[in-house]
């Protein structure tokens, strides 16, 4: 008996707090690996091409992405064919360029850090001039980059990046960044754009950072800004605990605050959003209010089975963007420490909705417009695997 509670202690204490909320019974893991696997069957045959050009024409990058994290080899034929595409592709649209920077630091942060560098640069020189993104444009500034710079000890990071040298036990490694490449905006963006395409650039901008991209400070100022300014009011009556902070509910829709309801999936990734800007600028983003204002909106609104809304301009209402959503919840759960919202364990209850929810083929479907079998069948993939690094713990400054 001794021995069992031993044992027993030894477990609880060699995982980290928290973690125990999100470890699925071996029934539901075997599930869950087994709608993996039949979902990147599917991708890899599934039709890339979209027939929207502000989405860039085709799902390129993020099919990849989500074969990376489905630990797809990097020496498969579909994975190269990939791969190969989007490094010839030019840099033109603010979703698949976040999406191929967060590949290429996720493969080799070092090997790519040229093309990342790129990536960085198209971001910064598409900023909005109110801190958003919109769909991007070309910017001839690519071509122009500086020459890097290498610390004195070779084996020093850039501040604020994680030191991969001790990785956890199954994670992939990473190569340790040892230079700088910085980026300066050299032309202004359109006046606005929206809350989708900021969401993934914060995304993009995180992964340029942790490859050693060194960028403007007053860029990441002016998208956490404009993030605090258009979150909705909320009611100051109401107030939800949300970890060790207790604030009113608080979300966020597609543009201006005053133009629609706050919504799920625009509310999930405005959280992740301001966290890792918070992280890029060296805050605590586990005391930002503006961060359990929306944990406390998604804890209010709680749902794995609709993107409670409903989404802005969208007549179908909470079937749009569902899967879209769910990817989005979880960035927000991993991004802001936290496994449960209220009583709930979202990546459980999520887990077991999707993978009673997949198709026969592999694929997800759900009706709406924009759901598309490839894009739902990434989103549930990236949900399923918990595709987001947690942030590095703050410290006081």
């Amino acid at each position: 008996m001794i021995r069992l509670l031993t044992a027993s202690l030894a477990f609880f204490l060699a995982v980290p707090v928290g973690a125990q909320d999100a470890t699925p019974d071996p029934v539901l893991q075997a599930k869950i690996d087994d709608a993996i696997r039949r979902g990147v069957a599917y991708l890899k045959t599934a039709e890339s091409i979209v027939g929207w050009p502000e989405f860039g024409g085709n799902s390129d990058e993020l099919i990849l992405w989500t074969l990376v994290h489905a630990d797809v080899s990097t020496r498969d034929p579909v994975f190269q064919t990939l791969l190969q595409r989007i490094l010839a592709d030019k840099l033109q649209r603010t979703y698949k360029v976040a999406l191929q920077a967060m590949i290429l630091e996720e493969i080799d942060r070092v090997a790519y850090q040229a093309r990342i560098w790129q990536c960085g640069q198209f971001l910064i020189d598409n900023q909005c001039a109110n801190g958003q993104w919109s769909y991007g444009e070309e910017t001839p500034a690519v071509g122009n980059m500086p020459a890097p710079t290498k610390p004195a000890v070779a084996t020093s990071q850039p501040a604020g990046v994680r030191d991969f040298s001790t990785p956890a036990p199954g994670k992939r490694v990473k190569p340790k960044v040892v230079r700088k490449i910085p980026v300066q905006k050299t032309k202004g963006g359109p006046a606005s754009g929206d809350n989708s395409n900021s969401q993934y650039a914060a995304l993009g901008l995180r992964a340029c950072f942790e490859a050693g991209i060194v960028l403007p400070k007053d860029s990441l100022t002016l998208a956490r800004k404009w993030w605090l300014e258009c979150q909705h009011g909320g009611d100051k009556d109401k107030k939800v605990a949300t970890g060790k902070i207790t604030a009113e509910p608080r979300g966020w829709c597609y543009d201006v605050k005053d133009s629609h309801p706050a919504y799920g999936s625009m509310t999930a990734g405005a959280v992740g959003s301001v966290a890792i800007l918070d992280y890029l600028l060296e805050l605590d983003w586990k005391k930002d209010p503006s961060v359990a204002s929306g944990l406390a909106w998604l804890t209010t609104h709680y749902s794995v089975t609709e993107n409670v809304g409903p989404p802005q301009e969208r007549a179908a209402g909470t079937t749009e963007f569902y899967y879209y959503y769910l990817y989005a919840l979880e960035r927000a759960g991993i991004l802001a420490g936290t496994e449960t919202l209220g009583a709930h364990k979202w990546y459980l209850e999520g887990a077991k909705v999707l993978v009673e929810a997949q198709s026969p083929d592999g694929s997800w479907q759900h009706g709406g417009e924009w759901n598309k079998p490839s894009w739902n069948t990434c989103f549930a993939i990236l949900f399923l695997k918990r595709a987001t690094r947690p942030l590095v713990a703050s410290v006081d400054r």
